[in-house]
């Protein structure tokens, strides 16, 4: 998906929460903002473009005026201490719930509003889980998702961010129990936003339940891009019967992905009007869209 006009004061947003957060003073956050605001899409003359790609350059202001290779480190560990330390209580109340399967989806795409584009920080696991039941999952998808499983053997699992993976690697252990799937989870390689890397997936026991790996884009982007992610991953994907896709970069990006059509499945939530807009749902909703 190719940006919205909605996309750049989101995006602008962004960057000001995060240099709140990571720089040093006032004059350095204002230093920030006027290198952003140089930025070519900034015009509103820029439109085929996609929000990773005006991210990533964003975010390489960031490192460049924050001096830090990584500004968002200290939030994203303790997103997964978080994150990791509530997972026994999702776990047991999805393993007990009636469906399961239903439960694990619900928690997963909750769990997508630990999100440093809307919020640096992200919402706290503790409300994800007081409120993921009530999520309202439209059911018409969510069963051409499960049609899909049934023909699947080889998925791929594309993870978005920090803390929001433990409910990744909870319905991964869902999908195992329900069918015979070779799982690869596959995350960042370089740290960008609240993103997870591989090191993040592994601390989070990710490893331990299935495959891991990193997608090789030699640079700080929030998407998915088959032409920018390593040979293995791109291999990967083309030979998947299914991807699971988690957030909204990865939407972004994958949706321009033609030949990806009928195997991709997006899980997120619709946090901004062009989501809601496209898929005809309400602010914050859950979004299952089969590709």
């Amino acid at each position: 998906m190719q940006i919205w006009p909605d996309c750049i004061p989101c995006i602008l947003k962004m960057s000001l929460g995060i240099a709140r957060v990571v720089m040093k003073d006032e004059d350095q956050v204002r230093r920030f903002m006027e290198e952003v605001l140089r930025l070519k899409y900034f015009s509103g003359k820029e439109k085929k473009v996609t929000s990773p790609e005006v991210i990533k350059d964003v975010w390489l202001k960031v490192i460049e005026v924050s001096g830090k290779s990584d500004p968002l480190e200290e939030i994203k560990n303790e997103q997964n201490s978080k994150a990791l330390a509530i997972y026994p209580i999702a776990k047991e109340l999805v393993l007990k719930s009636k469906d399961p399967f239903l439960g694990a989806i619900k928690l997963a795409i909750a769990g997508n509003s630990i999100d440093a584009m809307t919020d640096v920080k992200g919402e706290a696991p503790e409300e994800i889980i007081k409120k993921w039941e009530r999520l309202e999952i439209d059911i018409e998808n969510l069963n051409c998702l499960k049609e899909r499983l049934k023909k699947t053997r080889r998925l791929v699992y594309l993870g978005d961010n920090c803390g929001e993976i433990i409910f990744d690697r909870l319905l991964i252990e869902v999908l195992l129990e329900m069918y015979s799937l070779e799982i690869t989870f596959i995350t960042r390689t370089l740290p960008i936003l609240n993103d997870a890397t591989l090191q993040d997936a592994l601390s989070m026991g990710i490893g331990e339940v299935t495959q891991v790996m990193e997608n090789g884009l030699p640079e700080p982007l929030p998407g998915t891009y088959l032409k920018r992610i390593n040979s293995e991953s791109k291999t990967l994907i083309e030979r998947s019967d299914l991807v699971i896709s988690k957030g909204g970069g990865n939407y972004d990006s994958l949706t321009e992905e033609k030949g990806l059509k009928g195997k991709v499945s997006f899980l997120f939530l619709a946090k901004c009007y062009p989501y809601c807009n496209i898929h005809h749902v309400t602010l914050n909703a859950p979004v299952i869209y089969n590709f």
